[in-house]
């Protein structure tokens, strides 16, 4: 995706979750975890190698950050920064345990995006 900067739709959380590079080590996304709409950026759960993760980009500027010739991607975050972010982030508790439990390895991707549908469906 080029255009992922100043310009990006950053309200709409299927725009955010085509951004799929690199593609060859990346599943997903499957959920928006959380945006700052103010400072524009995002951090998306999806799987990196195989392995569940989290990612984070900023959308400003031309092309935002991180960036790959031209084409707006991923950072992702190490696991052993995860847990500390997740925890610092303003989101629901059943929610949070949800992304717990993806990044733990105990539901898929496809499980996670499906229970955050259902979260959705109750409030």
């Amino acid at each position: 995706m080029k255009n992922a900067g100043s310009d990006f739709e950053i309200e709409d959380d299927s725009k955010i979750l085509q951004i799929n590079s690199p593609r060859e080590a990346l599943s997903g996304p499957y959920i928006v975890v959380f945006k700052n709409m103010e400072e524009r950026w995002a951090i998306v759960a999806f799987e990196w190698e195989g392995n569940p993760r989290l990612g984070i980009r900023w959308f400003w500027d031309g092309s935002g950050n991180p960036v790959s010739c031209g084409h707006g991607t991923w950072l992702v975050i190490p696991p052993s920064l995860s847990k500390n972010i997740l925890s610092g982030l303003p989101i629901d508790h059943v929610f949070s345990s949800k992304i717990d439990a993806f990044l733990c390895g105990n539901i898929t991707g496809e499980q996670l995006k499906n229970d955050r549908a259902d979260l959705i469906n109750l409030t």
